[in-house]
Formats: C-alpha cells, sequence, structure tokens
C-alpha cells in the first residue's frame, strides 16, 4: 500500500470529522486541494494535450484569432485570456504565429495566462504575457475585448456521480471501509445514498434524459459557474472551449455509456480507478456540451457553433501546413503512424525557416496527423460562441472556414501559409509516439 498523499490524508480528515462526502468533493480535493494532483509541476506527465501533441495546434489557433479580431474591428489591445494555461506552451505558440500574420495582428495581442498555480514556462513573446495565478471559475477581470479560450479545462471540472436504482436516482459518495484489523487504515469506498442536491434531478429533466436501472453517470453542475466567470470578463468577444464530450443525448446513452464516461491516468496508461492513487493520477470525464452550451446562454453567451476539432484545423488550413512544410521525402497527406525519437532543442528567438531533417520530419507529420485523427483529439469539440458581438459578425466566425469571403481578404489557407517552419519545430516539450 503506498503512503497516502497530503490530499489523500485532507479527504480522511474530512470523512472522519463529517461523514461520507460526494464524489464531487473527493474530485476537488484530490485534483486540486493541498497535495492535489495539479498541484503537482509534473501533473502534465500522465496525459498529454493538443498543444503538446505539435505546436500547429496553437498556430492554426491563431489563424482563428486573427479572423476574430477583425469581426471586432481589430481593437488595441485585443485580450487573449487562457484560464488553465498550464505551462504556457499554448500561449507561446499562439505569440509566435502572431508575429508573422498582417496588419499589426501581433502588436494588438495582449496575452493573459491563468492558471491555479504559478507557471514555470518560458513562452515566446513573454513581453505580452501577463500570468495570474486564480481559479478559472472565479476569473478577477471585467470587460475586456478579445477571446476567452479554454483548452482541456472542462473535462478536469469536478462531477457529481449518481446512478438509478429502484427507479430513484442516487448519488455515490466516498467514504472509508469502517471494518478493518486494528492499526490498519480502512480504504476508501464508494457508497451509494439520496442525493445531495436537488439540482442532480432538475439538470437531467431539463435535458430530458431518464437514466435506465442500474446506470451510472456524471453530471457537472460547476458549468454554471464556468459560464458565468467567462461571460464576466468580456464586453465583447468570443470564447472558445476546446474538450472531448458529447451531446447530452449521446452522453447518457445507457447503451453505449451504462457506466458513465469517468476515467483515471497516470504515465499514460488508463487505470479507471479513481479512489486509489489520490493526488496521484488525473481525474476527468467528458464534457456535457448540451449543459455547457445552454450555461453560456443563460449567462448571455450566444452560440455561434460546435465543431470536431479534426474538421475545425482541416477548415482553418492543416493541408496549407502539411503541403507547405512536409519533408520531400515524406507523404504530404493521408493517416500514418510512425515512429519517433528524440528532437533538439527550441529556439530562443525565431530564426529563418529551415527543412526538417527525415527523422525529424516523420515525427513532425505523426503529431500532425494526430491533431485531427478520428477516434482521438479529432473527435474532441470545439465550441464558439459570443457575447456583445452582433448576428452577422458572430455567425461569420465560422462561416469564413467555409470560404466565406472576409473583410480582411485573407482565406484561412492563406493565412496558414504564412507560417514559418521555425513556429511549427517541435520541441522536447512536445509528446512523442515511440
Amino acid at each position: 500500500m503506498s503512503i497516502p498523499t497530503a490530499a489523500e490524508r485532507a479527504i480522511r480528515r474530512q470523512i472522519a470529522r463529517h461523514g461520507a462526502i460526494t464524489f464531487s468533493e473527493y474530485m476537488a480535493r484530490a485534483l486540486y486541494g493541498p497535495g492535489g494532483y495539479y498541484s503537482r509541476h509534473n501533473a502534465g506527465a500522465d496525459y498529454y494535450t493538443s498543444p503538446q501533441v505539435h505546436p500547429a495546434f496553437g498556430a492554426l489557433l491563431t489563424v482563428h484569432l486573427f479572423h476574430l479580431w477583425t469581426l471586432l474591428d481589430r481593437p488595441r489591445p485585443f485580450t487573449i485570456l487562457e484560464p488553465g494555461a498550464g505551462n504556457g506552451l499554448l500561449c507561446g505558440d499562439i505569440l509566435a504565429t502572431a508575429a508573422y500574420l498582417p496588419d499589426g495582428f501581433h502588436e494588438a495581442v495582449r496575452y493573459i495566462a491563468c492558471d491555479l498555480r504559478a507557471m514555470s514556462g518560458r513562452e515566446r513573446g513573454e513581453a505580452q504575457t501577463h500570468r495570474i495565478v486564480a481559479d478559472a471559475l472565479r476569473l478577477p477581470l471585467r470587460g475586456g475585448i478579445g477571446c476567452v479560450i479554454s483548452n482541456e479545462l472542462l473535462d478536469a471540472l469536478p462531477v457529481h456521480r449518481v446512478r438509478m436504482e429502484s427507479s430513484n436516482l442516487r448519488e455515490l459518495y466516498v467514504d472509508v471501509e469502517s471494518d478493518v484489523a486494528d492499526g490498519y487504515e480502512g480504504q476508501l469506498v464508494e457508497r451509494v445514498r439520496e442525493p445531495s442536491t436537488p439540482l442532480l434531478e432538475r439538470r437531467l429533466v431539463e435535458l430530458g434524459i431518464e437514466l435506465s436501472e442500474g446506470q451510472t453517470a456524471e453530471i457537472c453542475l460547476l458549468l454554471e459557474d464556468w459560464a458565468l466567470s467567462v461571460a464576466s470578463v468580456l464586453d465583447r468577444g468570443f470564447a472558445l472551449t476546446i474538450d472531448y464530450g458529447r451531446s447530452a443525448v449521446d452522453l447518457y446513452d445507457p447503451g453505449q455509456r451504462p457506466h458513465g464516461t469517468l476515467v483515471t491516468y497516470r504515465a499514460h496508461r488508463q487505470t479507471d480507478s479513481p479512489l486509489e492513487e489520490t493526488g496521484r493520477q488525473d481525474i476527468t470525464a467528458q464534457v456535457d456540451f448540451t449543459s455547457a452550451q445552454s450555461a453560456g446562454e443563460r449567462a448571455g453567451l450566444i452560440t455561434v457553433g460546435n465543431v470536431a476539432q479534426g474538421a475545425y484545423l482541416s477548415r482553418l488550413g492543416l493541408q496549407a501546413l502539411r503541403r507547405n512544410h512536409s519533408p520531400p521525402d515524406q507523404p504530404a497527406s493521408g493517416w500514418i503512424t510512425l515512429p519517433v525519437g528524440p528532437n533538439g532543442l527550441p529556439p530562443d528567438s525565431l530564426p529563418e525557416p529551415v527543412i526538417p531533417s527525415s527523422d525529424d520530419g516523420r515525427d513532425w507529420l505523426t503529431g500532425l496527423t494526430h491533431l485531427a485523427r478520428p477516434g482521438g483529439l479529432g473527435d474532441f469539440r470545439v465550441l464558439v460562441q459570443a457575447k456583445g458581438v452582433p448576428t452577422e459578425p458572430a455567425t461569420a466566425a465560422l462561416h469564413w472556414l467555409d470560404g466565406q469571403p472576409a473583410s480582411h481578404g485573407y482565406s484561412p489557407a492563406e493565412l496558414a501559409a504564412m507560417i514559418p517552419a521555425c513556429v511549427l519545430r517541435l520541441g522536447p516539450e512536445h509528446f512523442r509516439f515511440g
């Protein structure tokens, strides 16, 4: 039995004083409490996100940000706020790409990277980066013009776990096993009890969802707080929420997901034991995008669209990057699975474009493929919302990706073609699919 973490000891003390706690409270303490998973500086070693897979993710996101900037009449500053920014990798990729886009976009950008702990990463374009330590659900900013980017943030919000038993909604709590030998601390165990709040059943009723007998599911009540926090930041602007999840009808399908979607990860392995290794592993659940969209609308955000990440990146110029930067001896299209190896250090400044070596090229194409691959990152959802933006420019936020002309005169592919190879280099911070 491993030595309990500070997070687990705090949870045990809480249970000893007040009795069993909801899974949502357990998850909050295991991830964000003292000694919790996200207090560890190597927490990201257990999973990978799109910015870790390839710098093209941030580069293409910047192409869209340029378009959104023009729809807002090119404000200065154009504030980009990223809650859950981690080590600042996405921030660095966006600022590096912005330097090569036209019309003074780079000079207009003010980037605010927000995280629960101080960030240790070094971003390219640090002079334009402001770092703040804050809870993503209580952002200490008000009234900006720009864009809020949440990348893989909502899936880590604490969730309640519920189960249908004898036609009644019940909730799963976390307790300590009491029947144990002297001198041995009992294991953390699951208890089934009455729901801690009527909001759980209300959410399902509002969605028109009826769980099947024995079905287990997750409900995130913090989506309302998230939407209010995002809406409070913006006077005018857009919110891009990127995560893995589904519509409510799909998410709560008893045939496809009878046991819910909660998973745990450690060292890039799915462990699915949430009550073990408390504070040492990631805990996550798929996002209910129907509820996220509704919460945003109640907070004053207009829904522009919800698209798959693979289609989103492809429409932003993924193929243009592949064509322009693929080495001559590597294919420029098609799905590939190739081994990868170590790569060189990233530059401190932006050098002239270079053609990658053959080995680096294989690594480069593998990562690029994974960003849009069906069944993986390509199935993530991109929810686009707006606030204080008239209907016509709001809808143009995504219509431009389908070929609608824009006032700035550039297509997504033309802007993507301006991104040099040096911005798209892989570094030691990028994940290797070996």
